[in-house]
Parts: C-alpha cells; sequence; structure tokens
C-alpha cells in the first residue's frame, strides 16, 4: 500500500492517536513506531518494516554501528490498533518528535509520518521543487 494525503488529529487525553481509516486495513496485523531524522515518527506496517529492519541489522559490527542499531532498535515500538483505530503513542516517542496535542499525519510512500501540526508548518517552508533539486519527476 502506498501511504498518500495529510490528516489532522488530535491526541486523545491517553495520548492515543487515530490512524486514519484509509490506512487501517494495511496496519491491522500490527505496525512499528520508530524516530524519524527529522523530528517525527515513522509508521510502517509490519511488511515494510521488515526490510528497513534488515538494512540495519546488516551493518558492519564497528562500535559506532553497534550504537546506532541498539538506538535504532531501542526506539522503535511494536503497536497494534485498539477496535476504534486508536493506539498509545510511548512517552519517550512523544517527546522525541515534540506532540502534545494537535498533530498531522503525513503520507510517505511505504510508510506515513507523524508530525506536531506547528512543527510541519515549519517544515513545509523548506520543502525545495524537483527542479531545485535536479530531479525529473515524470507525470
Amino acid at each position: 500500500m502506498e501511504f498518500l494525503g495529510d490528516f489532522r488529529h488530535k491526541l486523545d487525553s491517553k495520548k492515543r492517536l487515530f490512524i486514519p481509516a484509509k490506512y487501517r486495513s494495511a496496519l491491522a496485523d500490527g505496525f512499528v513506531v520508530c524516530k524519524a531524522p527529522d523530528r517525527c515518527l515513522y509508521i510502517y506496517s509490519k511488511e515494510e518494516w521488515e526490510p528497513v529492519a534488515a538494512q540495519v541489522k546488516d551493518l558492519p559490527g564497528t562500535e559506532e554501528f553497534r550504537r546506532f542499531k541498539r538506538d535504532f532498535f531501542r526506539n522503535a515500538d511494536m503497536a497494534e490498533m485498539d477496535s476504534q483505530g486508536r493506539f498509545t503513542v510511548k512517552a519517550d516517542l512523544l517527546e522525541y518528535a515534540g506532540l502534545d496535542k494537535e498533530v498531522l499525519i503525513i503520507g510517505s510512500g511505504n510508510k506515513f509520518e507523524v508530525w506536531d501540526a506547528a512543527a510541519d508548518q515549519e517544515e513545509s517552508g523548506k520543502v525545495m521543487s524537483a527542479d531545485e533539486l535536479g530531479i525529473e519527476v515524470k507525470f
């Protein structure tokens, strides 16, 4: 499944987040929530997580890579939706991404991202066009 579009949601008082209805079938068997490089969270279906995890597992065994692997897997969480399509976001992941109340869920192809709504506004101003990046997207 390709995760597309964006959705505004709010964390409830128990720090649960609604998964958009159109994404739920891809995540019905569980999913992985992890830190992303851009101070947001990535959410992968189990199927899409496997090649990401394999890539990290295959990194060399040097001290630096061992530390990276340890941190990468330590900060990932297996999650499942409840009957209403919600899941509880772990406190350390909430803190990392600065998620408080209003969040923006953004489709990103093989995964989707969860941003603090205010932080996303800042980030959106940094987007470069395909021409500026020197790539050609064939429509």
